[in-house]
């Protein structure tokens, strides 16, 4: 099920919000988070049986080991039952997300033909996030921070549905202590209102938004177009492809927001302006904050962080970024980006202090920069189509001139209705940019940031925003980050 259809916004939510109310006003606490246990197993199961049984059966497997932590008196054999529930969540990772591209790069290696039935192997939607969500539950349980709660506790923690499929990734010391936190136990008008304002803003982000960058995208990084594109063409579709992630994944994180504030229930904050950010490292402090909170808590930390030298605070670095990479996908390109991103990172580290006395507006631009050319690898089907991408950035196509803009080009903006009335003008092409920019680059607080009051004004604008939102919902693509 989706967040950008009728069956979950219509039925599905306002079905789960009076049963968990419901619940709390019978002051039946057990009950109300027994609602969102089982009403997030039902949401997960729209993904289908498959993915729902392999869910299950890790949820009761790790519960499994979170009992036989808690009962288990000998530090060795803590230590080895810790070992053991990290391995098999990763081994069922690595099985489902990664099985088909070490087989590929395998036989590659050895010049054999491909294995078959490897192809065939589909990743259940949201094992990335709720592996990672698993490994932080049976850390914590090894530390004994996890005793007093029960499993419908911890399935709760796992299965919030507003999470479960793209995130943020939460702890259960973030989550849980707010399910019993009384002033949390009634409905509030304003908490509600705010709800439906970052929903609307989310839904918009998707359905409005989005499917104008989306189009130019999908043209620019096709396998055959890609060779003709002219230097502009280039510039604008990578540029179309970062706009279209941010308004897609950030758009998901709104209403994954919004939806459980409705509940009361605040989640962590996955974004505060990326685009804006003065380096590399910034960046990671504003994109996907509850992923780079994950690694750095759970990885980098163990591994010794930055306090066994510089040598090995470096090495820590790439580590951390080739893990975020491959997390984020099965192929050479991740890595890539990974990698790249940590390189930055070292060379950031090592200059030091030295990068701030260059204007923030320079660090700024080649920090997007940066940003901008480690998507092309992101969205490409390969690292020698990212390669062709990054050449024609620079360097046009044989027959085309640098700032030649195509008509197919135009109309991959779905925007022919303007293109006719202003195709001198390119109104078409700056209307959205010059939107996008606005918000991203001028406007200096962000939703989150934002001190949202109850009002008419407020209401009527969330009311329309919505209405044109839902009636877009029609021919919506799913959420990129579900597919990580």
């Amino acid at each position: 099920m989706s967040f950008v259809s009728f069956a979950f916004l219509i039925l599905f939510l306002p079905t789960v919000l009076l049963l968990y109310f419901y619940m709390r006003k019978k002051e039946k606490h057990g009950a109300a988070k027994a609602v969102l246990a089982v009403s997030s197993a039902f949401f997960y199961a729209f993904y289908g049986l498959q993915p729902f049984v392999i869910l299950c059966a890790v949820l009761l497997t790790d519960w499994g080991f979170t009992l036989a932590l808690r009962k288990t008196k000998d530090d060795k054999t803590k230590k080895g039952l810790l070992a053991s529930g990290i391995i098999l969540n990763v081994l069922l990772l690595m099985y489902f997300k990664y099985s088909g591209f070490f087989a590929d790069n395998i036989a590659a290696l050895l010049g054999t033909a491909k294995l078959s039935g490897f192809d065939r192997i589909i990743a259940p939607a949201g094992i990335s996030y709720y592996t990672f969500s698993q490994i932080a539950w049976l850390v914590d349980s090894f530390k004994g921070e996890t005793v007093k709660y029960t499993f419908t506790d911890y399935a709760v923690s796992v299965l919030f549905f507003p999470k479960i499929g793209m995130g943020p990734i939460m702890l259960h010391g973030e989550l849980l202590p707010q399910l019993d936190d009384k002033k949390k136990f009634r409905p509030d008008a304003e908490a509600i209102g705010k709800g439906l304002i970052f929903i609307a803003v989310g839904l918009a982000k998707k359905t409005i938004l989005e499917p104008l960058f989306a189009g130019a995208a999908d043209f620019g990084f096709d396998s055959e177009a890609v060779s003709m594109l002219s230097v502009s063409e280039a510039w604008l579709c990578s540029a179309a492809y970062t706009i279209q992630l941010y308004l897609d994944f950030s758009g998901y994180c709104d209403m994954a927001y919004g939806i459980s504030e409705m509940f009361n229930i605040e989640l962590v904050k996955n974004f505060d302006m990326p685009y804006k950010a003065v380096s590399i490292n910034d960046f990671w402090k504003r994109w996907h904050i509850s992923l780079t909170a994950f690694l750095r808590k759970y990885i980098y930390f163990p591994l010794g962080g930055s306090r066994k030298g510089s040598l090995k605070t470096c090495l820590n670095i790439m580590i951390i970024f080739i893990i975020s990479g491959f997390w984020h996908g099965a192929d050479w390109t991740f890595i890539l980006w990974g990698a790249i991103h940590g390189l930055v990172m070292v060379i950031e580290r090592m200059a030091g202090e030295k990068l701030t006395k260059i204007p923030a507006i320079i660090r700024r631009a080649v920090t997007l920069f940066i940003v901008n050319a480690g998507w092309v690898l992101f969205r490409s089907d390969s690292v020698s189509g990212a390669l062709v991408m990054l050449k024609r950035m620079f360097v046009p196509a044989p027959g085309t001139s640098v700032f030649a803009l195509s008509p197919q080009f135009y109309a991959s903006f779905g925007m022919d209705s303007l293109y006719f009335i202003s195709a001198h003008l390119n109104i078409a092409v700056f209307i959205p940019f010059v939107a996008v920019a606005l918000t991203t680059a001028v406007v200096k607080k962000d939703i989150y940031s934002i001190d949202l009051k109850p009002g008419k004004l407020t209401a009527l604008l969330t009311a329309l925003l919505l209405a044109f939102s839902v009636f877009a919902t029609g021919n919506v693509t799913p959420f990129i980050y579900s597919g990580f």
